[in-house]
């Protein structure tokens, strides 16, 4: 008689292995039975995903700190949807952020910053002449019952970060903002910063958008929405039809766009003219590099370490060092290597608007700490740059009252690249000795 092999499910096993009735208070999601701490721990370690939302997920003792830490970032990537963030929004690039649902954000983003602008217009005409035009804008006539008025449209900055769905997303950013009427100038692979400074060079435009998964993991993108002063544009979502969800997380709290139907969508596709906007390609690198010369000292002999993983950064660096003969050592943050005789260690992640500095005896220097050693040292002489810091943010900021906004303002700079700059050149004359 032959012997039926010996076959058992998952669940079966599960059942075999697991505890008595009582004595394990460990209950997975969706199952009425326990299990024992071993299966617990071990399901822990794989990230499985009903421990998302177990509330024994924190009993973790037994598994090295390393093992915690990649399970939470593996849990953080599983909440799908579309994440608002500071200056944009952020999502799993085709899971959630594809480059029609990008088009389709980027038409509200276009009608937010074409009302700002056309705010700013009116503010701005107490301090015009009656009859002094602003050149390179289209003007887009409207008809009324009685008289026809006319409104400038300015043109939107876009650009893309290096993340390889940026550059998909992009095409679809540039169509929805010629659809919707707006010019485009186009400035291709840029970082956070590079866009800002093009935005305050160009006076006529309206703001800037970037295409930047900046701050998210790496499977993600994202579009980041910048008014003619670098600031966050505000939105109200319920205008269009967008609700907020708020979500929590063991890494994060965040609030969700739930995004509606296509046919309400549809209604975004409004135009403000009948002919689409221009598109210009507008090499700006080479004018924000020569920016940043300005800033660097002409000749210095320091040896300063900058970790970075962006290959355009580095580009940066290299070029700055041949002009000026410092002498910058460019490496990833991770790289472990030892490099003597460093004055400075500048580390600065995707969005370069951020930055960590490290002292010549690897201490950090916090946001505070920088600002009051840098005007300490600008006060010898007199400069028209003042250093500033957020203690609640550890964010960095300079500004140039010499260079005034299209308002007439002080224009804010957040750019790490302008600040290693002053570091190095307040440090070659010998005005920051010892101050960090």
């Amino acid at each position: 008689m032959p012997i039926e092999p010996f076959r058992t499910t998952s669940h079966e096993l599960l059942d075999r292995l697991a505890p008595a009735s009582g004595s394990s208070p460990f209950v997975c999601p969706g199952s009425a039975n326990a299990v024992s701490r071993a299966i617990h721990l071990a399901r822990l370690n794989a990230a499985w995903p009903g421990c998302d939302h177990c509330e024994w997920r924190f009993d973790s003792e037994g598994l090295a700190e390393r093992t915690v830490l990649e399970t939470e970032r593996i849990r953080s990537q599983r909440i799908d949807g579309i994440r608002r963030t500071e200056f944009g929004i952020r999502g799993q690039y085709i899971n959630d952020l594809d480059r029609q649902t990008a088009a389709d954000l980027t038409r509200i983003f276009s009608a937010c910053l074409h009302e700002q602008s056309a705010q700013d217009e009116v503010d701005d005409e107490a301090s015009r002449s009656p009859r002094e035009t602003r050149p390179g804008r289209s003007v887009v006539t409207q008809p009324e019952t009685s008289a026809a008025s006319f409104q400038t449209v300015a043109p939107v900055i876009v650009g893309y970060d290096g993340r390889s769905a940026s550059v998909d997303l992009a095409i679809g950013v540039v169509a929805a903002i010629r659809e919707y009427g707006m010019p485009v100038l186009d400035v291709g692979r840029c970082t956070a910063a590079s866009i800002q400074e093009a935005a305050r060079c160009f006076h006529e435009c309206c703001g800037a958008i970037l295409v930047t998964g900046a701050g998210s993991p790496d499977a993600w993108a994202g579009v980041d929405i910048f008014d003619r002063r670098g600031d966050a544009v505000p939105v109200v979502w319920k205008d269009f039809g967008v609700q907020l969800e708020h979500v929590s997380s063991d890494a994060a709290t965040f609030l969700k766009l739930r995004l509606p139907e296509a046919a309400v969508r549809r209604r975004w596709a409004r135009r403000l003219t009948r002919q689409s906007g221009f598109h210009d390609v507008v090499n700006f690198e080479d004018r924000y590099r020569d920016w940043l010369l300005q800033w660097y000292p002409k000749q210095s002999g320091l040896r300063i370490l900058v970790r970075t993983e962006d290959i355009l950064l580095q580009q940066r660096m290299v070029w700055i060092s041949q002009k000026t003969g410092l002498e910058i050592i460019c490496r990833g943050r991770h790289d472990s290597a030892v490099t003597p005789h460093i004055a400075l260690t500048m580390m600065i992640p995707e969005d370069d608007r951020q930055f960590h500095v490290l002292n010549a005896f690897g201490q950090p220097v916090n946001s505070e700490r920088l600002a009051m050693a840098l005007n300490r040292a600008m006060h010898t002489q007199s400069s028209h740059t003042t250093a500033h810091a957020d203690a609640a943010s550890d964010r960095f900021w300079l500004t140039d009252a010499a260079r005034t906004g299209s308002r007439r303002s002080t224009e804010s700079i957040h750019d790490a690249l302008v600040t290693l700059g002053l570091i190095a050149r307040l440090t070659e004359s010998k005005r920051l000795t010892g101050d960090l």
